[in-house]
């Protein structure tokens, strides 16, 4: 209920003592007399408002009969078929619009009065936030448009089949649609099955499931901490896919069964075979890279697993003290020299496919910014702000790969001082430690060279394909 009128034209001082505006009119003739202001007032009739114990009852009568439609609104959430119920009709707090005081600090005002309260999340907000995530981790290729899908299937097919003209509504590529993505989903949770099935193999294997060592002595030995995983952890993953796989297994059969009861009307027709083939042979090259990472895991899950076996040999020689410190150094130095050579390998990539390192973009592509005031100012024509805009570009990208060449100097630098470390470090070992020990240090240092080809290869295979690319153009 709204309070009563009688300061509609009255304002609060700084100390909290109500004072009275004038009027324009009592600003040109001056305030009015006290004994005038109230004789108006005793003039004044008292009106008569009725019966207000009846006025009452019937607006609480009307508000009970509008609540069942005003006081609930009942969302349906598509996600998980839940229903909340919101008020609509809360007391809303009611936001100050007077006039802001010329004595009230400046500091105090700001562009805008209002300070709405932050609205909360609705059950469609957050479906829509869930969505979009689930569509930002599908594949690439199941993001594509209609046309682009089309072209896609037909190219697979023999002899280019054109698959499209099959496809002219958007209900039939929406249920093709369907198909790919149960098809994918089934291959992705074989995949998975596979990588957990080697987890398991090896924890059985070796009798050994989570093998960890300590933080300072996965460094000294230049080795991963750990490798496998509990075993109760392997058997709930492989429980949850095995009930994937067979969720999958009944999702594709019903989108297929449903193809193929919906093809008997297309027109024109295609041949169920050839449309089923063409999408397995393109989830199948789409899962390319996929199945090199799952493939990359295992292979590495049995380097870290023979790593720690090398080591645990070499400590069951039981080596003195100078012998252990010896080989740490041996290790750490080839560690260090390998991962050195794998920057050495990377970088030379790089400047061969002119692609860039995002530092290098970020740190040099700044100077742009002070480039560009300049270059906009209105003296200058339209052909010279292009040649000096060209001018600047081709500077800043040769100046980067410059910049690259004398990092690869300076790595090759590095290389060597490492090497030559390393070659002091051997003849040290010829004269202090036994044939045994001398063979299980090679030993392990043959497994850390082979384990660094095969990381490297895959990280040049994979490294450069969201790489940004500079042209000198």
């Amino acid at each position: 209920m709204s309070e009563p009128n009688q300061y509609s034209n009255e304002n609060r001082d700084a100390q909290g003592r109500w004072y009275e505006l004038l009027s324009p009119t009592q600003v040109l003739t001056g305030p009015v007399p006290n004994n005038v202001q109230t004789t108006r007032k005793e003039h004044k009739k008292r009106t008569s408002h009725g019966n207000r114990k009846a006025q009452h009852k019937t607006r609480r009568r009307q508000r009970q009969r509008q609540e069942p439609m005003d006081q609930t609104i009942v969302e349906d959430d598509e996600l998980n078929s839940e229903h909340r119920t919101t008020t609509e009709n809360k007391r809303k707090r009611q936001v100050n619009t007077d006039y802001i005081n010329i004595s009230q600090s400046l500091s105090q005002l700001s562009i805008s009065q209002r300070n709405p309260k932050k609205t909360k999340s609705t059950s469609q907000n957050n479906l829509s936030e869930q969505n979009d995530l689930q569509q930002r981790f599908k594949p690439r290729y199941l993001r594509v448009s209609d046309k682009i899908l089309k072209r896609m299937l037909s190219n697979i097919t023999e002899d280019n089949l054109d698959i499209g003209k099959c496809l002219d509504t958007t209900e039939k590529v929406q249920l093709v649609r369907q198909v790919i993505e149960a098809t994918n989903n089934l291959y992705y949770y074989g995949l998975q099955r596979q990588l957990w099935q080697e987890y398991y193999n090896m924890g059985m294997k070796e009798d050994v499931w989570k093998r960890k060592i300590t933080k300072s002595a996965a460094k000294q030995h230049r080795t991963c901490r750990s490798y496998g995983l509990p075993k109760h952890i392997v058997e709930e993953r492989q429980k949850a896919i095995r009930q994937r796989i067979q969720h999958g297994i009944n999702e594709l059969q019903k989108y297929t069964i449903q193809l193929q009861n919906d093809l008997q009307q297309w027109q024109p027709s295609v041949d169920l075979n050839i449309l089923s083939t063409a999408i397995d042979e393109l989830v199948r090259r789409a899962q390319r890279r996929l199945r090199q990472e799952f493939d990359y895991k295992t292979k590495m899950l049995v380097f870290n697993s023979n790593d720690h076996h090398l080591i645990t040999k070499f400590y069951n020689l039981r080596p003195d003290e100078e012998h252990i410190y010896i080989a740490k150094k041996i290790w750490q130095t080839i560690a260090d020299l390998l991962k050195t050579k794998r920057h050495e390998e990377i970088l030379r990539k790089r400047i061969y496919l002119r692609r860039l390192p995002n530092k290098y973009d970020k740190l040099i592509d700044r100077s742009l910014d002070y480039i560009e005031p300049t270059l906009m100012n209105d003296v200058l024509d339209k052909d010279r702000r292009a040649s000096l805009s060209s001018r600047y570009s081709k500077t800043i990208t040769q100046y980067k790969f410059d910049l690259m060449t004398i990092n690869l100097d300076t790595i090759q630098h590095v290389i060597r001082g490492h090497q030559q470390l390393l070659d002091d470090l051997q003849s040290q070992l010829f004269t202090t430690c036994n044939s045994s020990l001398i063979q299980m240090i090679k030993d392990r240092e043959e497994a850390m060279k082979q384990q660094h080809e095969f990381y490297l290869k895959h990280q040049l295979d994979t490294f450069f394909d969201e790489a940004p690319t500079t042209s000198n153009e």
